[in-house]
C-alpha cells in the first residue's frame, strides 16, 4: 500500500513534484519543489495493508497520480479522482451548432460589441507596427506604452482623447485577457488620471455634452416640420414620443407597432428593456396629451400612414398585395423614401427593417438647424437631447428626482438626472445679448487733433504703439 504523507522540506523554499500534472497535486516517489505556497505536497512510500487511512497503488514502485485540488472535498475512506482516468474528449466535445456559435459570439448589446472589437482591434494593429505581442498575450509594458502613445498623439483631427475614453479603452484591452494572465491595468488608470489632471483639463478639454431640447424649443423644431407629408408626419410623432419618454435614440428606433397604443387623452408606450434596465420585465408608461406637442394627433397621424404602406418588392414600392408595414411584430418607425414609400432593406443586415439610432440622430439634428436652434447654450442638439430637455423641464418644475428616474428609466439611487441631464437655461443668457453691440462698428471716429499737439499725450509713434 502507498501512504501518503505531507513533504518535509530538505532546504529553503517550498517543495513541488518532478512529474505534476497541470491543476493536479502528483503522488510520486520523487519530490522536489511545489509551485504554490499553499500547495500541499505527499510524498508516497509502501506500508503493511493493516495501515489505516492509506490510498493502494496499483504496482508496486508505479506512480500513482490523483487530482487533488484545494478545492477537493472527500468523505472518510473516499478517494480523489485519479489523473489516469481523465475523460478523453474528441473534436464533438469543442463543436457547437452555427446559431450556438453566433449566440457566443455576439452576445452582449451590439454597440458594445462593436466599440469592444474595434478599440481592441486597434491596439493589436498598433502592436504589430511597433513590434510588440498583443495576443495571445501580452505585458503590462505594452499597454502601459500604447496608451502613451494615444496620449501624446490624440485624435486624428487633432484633438486629446478625453481621460474618460481612454478609460473605457483600458478596460476593453486588459478584460481581453484571460484573468490571472492580464496586464496591470490599476497602473494605467493612473497614468490616465495623471494626463487628467495635468495634460486634458489644462488645454481646456471638458466632457462633451447634448444640448437640452426642453418644450420652448421643440415646439419650435415642431412647428417648421411639414406634416402635409408623410416624412414630415413620422418626424414629428418621434420627437413627441421620444420626448414623451425620454428615449435614447436607440430606444424609439426598437419600438414595436403593438408597444404603442393611442387612447383619447394620451398615448401609452411599452419598453421593453432599456439600456439601464436589460433584465427583468419591461413596463407601460401612459404619456398624456398636450395641446403644445399634440401627442395623440400626431402619433395617430403616422398610424393611419403605416396601416396604407406596403413592404416594396422589386419592381414595385408599394404593391397594393403586398405584405402591410402595419404588423404587430414590425418596427414602428419606418426608413422612407422621398416619395414617402418604405425603402427596401434588403442590405441592412445589421438592423433589418429597424432604423439605426444614427439615423435619428441625423434627423434630430436637421430638424433642429431648420428652426434655427441647432445650437442651445453654446451645446449642439442631437437625438440624446431628447432625453435631457424633457427632465430638465421637470426639473424646473420641480419634480421629485425619484419620479424623474422612474420616467427615464434610470437607476432608482441614480443622481444622473439631476447631475448630468440637468440643462437649465439660467447657466447662459440665452437672449445672446453681447455689451459689445453698444460699441459703433469699427469704434468710434477718431477726434481732429488739436492745434497745439495732443494735449493727453505723446503722439502713437512716440508712444510705441503704431
Amino acid at each position: 500500500m502507498l501512504a501518503l504523507r505531507p513533504a518535509l522540506p530538505t532546504g529553503p523554499g517550498p517543495r513541488r513534484h518532478l512529474q505534476r500534472l497541470p491543476g493536479e497535486y502528483g503522488v510520486s516517489t520523487a519530490a522536489t519543489e511545489a509551485t504554490e505556497p499553499d500547495e500541499i505536497v505527499y510524498e508516497a512510500e509502501v506500508v503493511d495493508d493493516d495501515r489505516e487511512g492509506l490510498l493502494p497503488a496499483t504496482a508496486a514502485g508505479a506512480p500513482v497520480r490523483y487530482r487533488i485540488t484545494r478545492h477537493t472535498i472527500l468523505a472518510e475512506g473516499e478517494l480523489p479522482p485519479r489523473a489516469d482516468e481523465e475523460p478523453t474528449f474528441t473534436e464533438k466535445d469543442f463543436t457547437v451548432p452555427p446559431s450556438v456559435k453566433k449566440r457566443a459570439t455576439e452576445r452582449g448589446a451590439r454597440n458594445t460589441r462593436v466599440n469592444r472589437d474595434s478599440t481592441r482591434a486597434r491596439f493589436e494593429q498598433w502592436c504589430v507596427k511597433e513590434g510588440r505581442i498583443a495576443q495571445p498575450e501580452t505585458t503590462t509594458a505594452n499597454v502601459a506604452a500604447y496608451f502613451g502613445y494615444l496620449m501624446e498623439t490624440g485624435k486624428v483631427d487633432g484633438s486629446k482623447y478625453s481621460p474618460d475614453s481612454l478609460l473605457a479603452y483600458c478596460s476593453r484591452i486588459v478584460s481581453w485577457y484571460p484573468k490571472g494572465d492580464r496586464p496591470d491595468a490599476s497602473l494605467v488608470r493612473e497614468m490616465i488620471e495623471d494626463y487628467r489632471l495635468e495634460e486634458f483639463i489644462p488645454a481646456g478639454g471638458e466632457k462633451e455634452q447634448s444640448a437640452g431640447l426642453t418644450l420652448k424649443y421643440l415646439v419650435k423644431v415642431l412647428d417648421k416640420i411639414d406634416e402635409s407629408t408623410r416624412i414630415g408626419r413620422r418626424d414629428a410623432a418621434m420627437l413627441v414620443l421620444q420626448y414623451g419618454m425620454l428615449y435614447r435614440s436607440v430606444e424609439v428606433t426598437d419600438l414595436l407597432v403593438k408597444q404603442v397604443r393611442v387612447d383619447t387623452d394620451g398615448v401609452w408606450v411599452w419598453t421593453a428593456k432599456s439600456k439601464t434596465r436589460r433584465k427583468g420585465k419591461g413596463r407601460w408608461r401612459f404619456i398624456r396629451d398636450r395641446a403644445d406637442l399634440c401627442t395623440v394627433a400626431r402619433v395617430r397621424a403616422w398610424l393611419s400612414d403605416l396601416r396604407e404602406l406596403r413592404e416594396p418588392t422589386e419592381h414595385e414600392q408599394n404593391p397594393a398585395d403586398g405584405e402591410p408595414a402595419y404588423l404587430p411584430a414590425k418596427p414602428l418607425f419606418r426608413a422612407l423614401t422621398i416619395t414617402g414609400n418604405l425603402k427596401r432593406r434588403k442590405n441592412a443586415k445589421v438592423r433589418g427593417l429597424f432604423l439605426t439610432g444614427r439615423m435619428v440622430n441625423e434627423m434630430v439634428q436637421a430638424r433642429a438647424a431648420a428652426a434655427g436652434v441647432a445650437l442651445i447654450n453654446g451645446l449642439k442638439v442631437t437625438s440624446h437631447s431628447l432625453r435631457a430637455g424633457p427632465n430638465t423641464d421637470m426639473a424646473e418644475a420641480l419634480v421629485p428626482l425619484s419620479e424623474r428616474n422612474t420616467a427615464g428609466d434610470w437607476n432608482a439611487g441614480s443622481t444622473l438626472a439631476d447631475d448630468i441631464y440637468n440643462r437649465p437655461d439660467g447657466t447662459i443668457d440665452t437672449s445672446k445679448k453681447d455689451p459689445l453691440d453698444a460699441v459703433p462698428l469699427f469704434g468710434r471716429p477718431l477726434a481732429a487733433p488739436a492745434a497745439s499737439g495732443n494735449a493727453d499725450g505723446p503722439p502713437l509713434q512716440d508712444a510705441g504703439l503704431n
